[in-house]
């Protein structure tokens, strides 16, 4: 029988200095931006001057990308002494730290032999773009801008008779895992309540199932869930060949002196319902290492313990884990209202959205894709540019600046 934890409306669980010298001179010429001018084009049949913008934007940024720290592979092969296939393959590894608009505007309408261009006219934008090899700068250039929702889901613990020493638990390690998150920086957090039943003989794992997790993302708005399993925390005492067999003979107690702690914490992408990433700590803990119902988890008196001790190392590296996994995530939300000319986004100040900030909109095109009995998804395309006019707490609410097609609850938001 598979494990089940109930969360909400369904299941969430499917249980030298001469030397260095040289070496920082180079990480800080790497550190340094380089800028480049570039000029981008974008189409105009079938969308409005502001959209075809946005998409001129774009394609500057993709031709600037490349100006810098880029690979190229070659594929050619030869039959019968001809060129039969000719590819080549541009790789950037540079990083837009930051653009400026130089001049904008439609191209000419006349070509270089001087004849009138008899196609829609393309809207070109010239940017300053200034790029960087700093490893701490995001890939994407919107996404280190805002933070993506993270729901915190209650800790689930595999084998529950290993924790009975250790009084609030499952209720403590959320709350302290929660705090610690936002100590370190992350701000748009929620915390889950659940209901868990767990059969600690079946197999621990996240569902991805789009049942599952749309609830989820429904009542909190959160574009990922850390879900942690305590998969260890047994104790044992080591095997003394002269003290252990005189504690027995006297009918003495032969209190455990070592425990091993063991944790997964999976971050799970409720808008993709796929399984964003996967990590595990582990710490072995030595000497009195039985707590006491007396010494609550989150209790001071907790961390004093050699167990309370360990426990704050496993915290210490899954709030790493998460803070880096998701530093240069992209922001990702949807449409949930429409109201004459404005839209309702999910989206909270938390996130590090302000009013003047321009979001784009992908639009669902056709039905869900099916393969063998699963729901891959649906085919996205760029739709619309929208911009935040109010932020509520719960919600922003937005105006349209460029459409190609009708913007409708469900569409997609990205930064990009």
């Amino acid at each position: 029988m598979r494990c089940r934890w109930l969360l909400g409306l369904g299941l969430l669980f499917w249980l030298g200095a001469s030397v260095a010298a040289p070496v920082q001179q180079e990480a800080a010429d790497e550190a340094m931006p380089h800028c480049v001018t570039v000029t981008g084009s974008a189409s105009t049949e079938g969308v409005d001057e502001a959209f075809a913008r946005q998409m001129a934007i774009r394609n500057a940024l993709t031709f600037a990308s490349l100006n810098s720290n880029v690979s190229i592979d070659t594929e050619q092969t030869l039959e019968a002494y001809q060129l039969t296939r000719d590819a080549t393959r541009f790789t950037s590894h540079s990083k837009v730290q930051g653009y400026q608009v130089v001049e904008e505007g439609y191209e000419e309408s006349f070509d270089q032999y001087g004849e009138e261009k008899k196609r829609p006219l393309h809207y070109q934008v010239t940017l300053k773009v200034c790029l960087t090899e700093n490893p701490s700068v995001c890939e994407n250039f919107s996404g280190n801008r805002y933070q993506p929702r993270l729901a915190v889901a209650p800790v689930v613990v595999a084998k529950s008779y290993e924790a009975r020493d250790i009084a609030n638990l499952l209720p403590g390690f959320q709350t302290e895992l929660k705090r610690r998150l936002t100590e370190s920086g992350y701000r748009n957090l929620t915390q889950l309540d659940a209901v868990m039943t767990v059969d600690e003989n079946g197999v621990i794992a996240p569902n991805l199932s789009p049942q599952v997790l749309d609830p989820v993302r429904d009542q909190t708005g959160a574009q990922f869930a850390l879900l942690t399993v305590l998969r260890s925390l047994s104790s044992h005492a080591e095997n003394h060949p002269i003290l252990n067999p005189v504690k027995r003979f006297y009918n003495l107690e032969v209190k455990p002196d070592t425990r091993y702690l063991q944790a997964d914490w999976y971050l799970v992408d409720l808008m993709n319902h796929t399984l964003f990433a996967q990590q595990r700590g582990e710490v072995e803990v030595y000497g009195d290492v039985r707590v006491g119902r007396d010494r609550p988890f989150g209790s001071n008196a907790f961390f004093a313990t050699d167990t309370g001790k360990g426990f704050v190392s496993l915290l210490n590296q899954q709030v790493k884990d998460v803070a880096s996994g998701l530093q240069c995530e992209p922001l990702q939300t949807q449409i949930i209202d429409v109201r004459n000319d404005e839209y309702v986004i999910y989206l909270n100040a938390d996130s590090g959205a302000k009013v003047g900030d321009q979001l784009a909109v992908y639009s669902l095109q056709g039905r869900p894709v099916q393969f063998q009995g699963m729901n891959l998804g649906m085919d996205e395309t760029p739709g619309a540019f929208i911009k935040i006019k109010r932020i509520l707490p719960r919600f922003a609410v937005a105006e349209a600046v460029a459409k190609k097609s009708t913007i409708q609850v469900g569409d997609i938001v990205k930064t990009w």
